[in-house]
């Protein structure tokens, strides 16, 4: 729609667009920038606002989880889902909700609860086995994460499973259902079975040349080739520029000079603390009589008490009460403000602070520990700081040369040569691709969506400007269109011979087979009816784990109805591979729960406490939703 508008907004006709834009703004659209905190909203929920600047950043992690999961299956179309939009914004409501409900069961996350999280994440250690805050900060940085942002989704994390712990709780197992799931789960089949493999007829089978050219003149869209296009395109990346970028040393040592914190490793702290909280909502008695509590505590220990008895007995922190207060090392950006200001401040182990008021209540806090920072040297890092200073010079020239590209390959609609001259940029060509797609540039669905418009594919005009990534851009245009056809007799006469012998000598299995499963259904034995070509597999008993037999048969024969009699139930069903399976259902023996281990039956009961958990953290959040004022600002998003 706006490339049709930006193509024919000229003279009369752009002044009656720009006019009927013009109305609707003025009437509703001006409207969101004199709203109160000059920010539009994606939703409210009970009231808290989720601006829609919180919601673009949560699409973002969401677009970057995705392309790191998916890898080469991801596609940008998704994206364009507004599924994917709701599936997002469904998250941070829920988490607005967890959170209020956290905060009324008396659910709550201390920084030092936080913090000891962090440091035991495996990610985050060095190879000692020791937290590395600087590798805490490169692992949320190739995420795209701040330490801030990381913790407060941490925090959200742990409250959520807090919550569900509590849910889980209620959950139990009865000993009905797990002697139903140890029936089923633990049942073995006697199974026999043989195959009828449909090979043996294909030497037997001859096709007329009439036949396959009937074949092929009533089934023409089998042989049909899609319509199919071939582009010719420009593609500019921010890494392809970075790569030509020249580096003096002078340049990289004032860099190095101005980053060499970033490239260190920060001091870290060891402290141990006593926590006296202060209740939520507490009033001015409430604080005080909290300060007080502490600075008995702090009297104690100038008087010679040991921190670690003192902390095990007054200190109100569940994750360090018991181990003496002990926090470990952390460094900066991890703790409470006030509280990391604090302790960073003490100059010698042993130290003691006063009394330190955070939004948890007043710490006494002890230094025991201290790792200086260390920085590597200019040799060590000239690497990365070259790649780094290429990248941000490639990253602002990108910028330059992505609105010359656009605007030379506007201006000049029908050639990529001026643009690619301008640019220096060469011109690539795709392999043929159809509206499905194809290989290499043909396998992004933008492009295909673009190649097949009617601008690019009937006007043979160039596309528009293609973000197919992150500082990745490409415009194209058709180098060659080949129509839909049909691909002559010759070219598919021996697929088509392939084709009809294969379904053929299909054909023959199953009749075969069928004969066979009536043979056996009538009383004679199977050793008597697979007396021939066939084998038969003795009866044997199997789990539904299936070793050491198809799953195709396992799967059937365990859809096989219970044997009424002494008599054996017999079947037949064609494979995937073409090949014909018989199957004897002999007998069923049911799992008994009092046959499992111990181990056997504890794991089993989680299970089906777990399940009945999720039920029921589910079922808590539904209702948690059903209660609550929830608006949604579609068109915001």
């Amino acid at each position: 729609m706006l490339e049709a508008i930006r193509s024919r907004a000229q003279g009369i006709f752009a002044w009656v667009i720009v006019g009927l834009i013009t109305i609707p703004f003025a009437l509703w659209g001006i409207n969101n920038y004199f709203r109160e905190g000059g920010e539009a909203l994606a939703a409210s929920v009970n009231g808290e606002e989720i601006t829609t600047r919180e919601f673009r950043a949560a699409f973002q992690r969401y677009t970057q989880q995705l392309r790191f999961l998916m890898r080469e299956g991801f596609s940008e179309e998704m994206l364009d889902d507004p599924a994917t939009k709701q599936r997002v914004l469904e998250g941070l409501i829920e988490q607005r909700l967890v959170l209020d409900a956290a905060g009324e069961l008396g659910l709550g996350m201390s920084d030092s609860e936080l913090s000891k999280v962090i440091h035991n994440n495996e990610a985050f250690q060095d190879e000692t086995g020791q937290f590395d805050f600087q590798r805490y900060e490169s692992v949320l940085n190739s995420q795209g994460l701040t330490t801030a942002a990381y913790e407060a989704r941490l925090r959200l994390s742990l409250l959520s499973e807090q919550l569900a712990s509590t849910l889980h709780l209620s959950a139990f197992a009865t000993q009905q259902e797990m002697e139903d799931i140890a029936r089923l789960r633990h049942q073995e089949r006697e199974i026999g079975y043989g195959i009828v493999p449909s090979s043996k007829f294909r030497d037997a089978i001859q096709i007329s040349d009439e036949e396959l050219r009937q074949y092929y003149e009533e089934h023409p869209d089998e042989f049909r080739t899609p319509e199919r296009v071939a582009v010719d395109y420009l593609r500019l990346t921010a890494k392809s520029l970075a790569t030509d970028i020249p580096v003096d040393e002078q340049t990289l040592r004032d860099l190095y000079a101005e980053s060499k914190d970033q490239f260190g490793t920060p001091e870290q702290r060891r402290a141990s603390h006593i926590l006296v909280q202060v209740p939520q909502g507490g009033d001015d008695a409430a604080r005080q009589a909290a300060r007080e509590k502490a600075e008995e505590a702090l009297r104690r220990l100038q008087q010679g008490e040991p921190f670690e008895e003192v902390a095990k007995e007054v200190s109100e922190d569940p994750g360090s009460a018991q181990q003496g207060g002990d926090l470990g090392f952390f460094g900066r950006g991890v703790m409470d403000p006030a509280f990391e200001e604090a302790a960073f401040s003490l100059e010698k182990v042993g130290d003691l602070s006063e009394p330190v008021l955070s939004k948890f209540g007043y710490h006494i806090i002890q230094l025991t520990g201290i790792q200086r920072g260390e920085a590597p040297s200019f040799e060590e890092v000239r690497e990365e700081l070259a790649q780094k200073y290429r990248q941000q010079l490639a990253e602002e020239h990108f910028y330059e040369q992505a609105e010359t590209l656009d605007n030379l390959t506007y201006e000049n609609p029908f050639t990529l040569e001026v643009a690619a001259e301008a640019l220096e940029l060469p011109i690539e060509t795709s392999e043929p691709f159809s509206r499905s797609g194809g290989s290499g540039i043909g396998a992004n669905p933008k492009v295909v969506t673009a190649a097949f418009s009617e601008e690019v594919l009937q006007e043979e005009m160039n596309s528009r400007t293609l973000e197919l990534g992150p500082n990745d851009l490409v415009v194209l245009r058709v180098k060659k269109h080949f129509p839909a056809d049909i691909k002559p007799f010759e070219e598919v006469r021996e697929k088509i011979q392939e084709n009809l012998t294969l379904e053929r000598a299909k054909a023959k299995a199953r009749e075969q087979g069928d004969a066979l499963v009536e043979r056996l259904r009538q009383g004679e034995a199977p050793e008597s009816v697979f007396a021939g070509e066939e084998a038969w597999n003795e009866k044997k008993f199997y789990s539904r784990r299936g070793e050491g037999i198809p799953r195709e048969i396992l799967k059937m024969a365990y859809g096989l109805p219970h044997p009424q009699s002494e008599s054996p139930v017999f079947a037949g069903q064609p494979l995937g591979s073409g090949d014909y399976a018989v199957v004897g259902l002999y007998t069923v023996k049911d799992g008994d729960l009092k046959q499992l281990d111990e181990k056997a039956r504890q794991s089993l009961a989680q299970e089906v406490e777990q399940m009945h958990g999720q039920v029921a953290y589910r079922g808590f959040i539904d209702e948690l939703r059903a209660e609550a004022d929830i608006k949604i600002y579609r068109d915001n998003l």
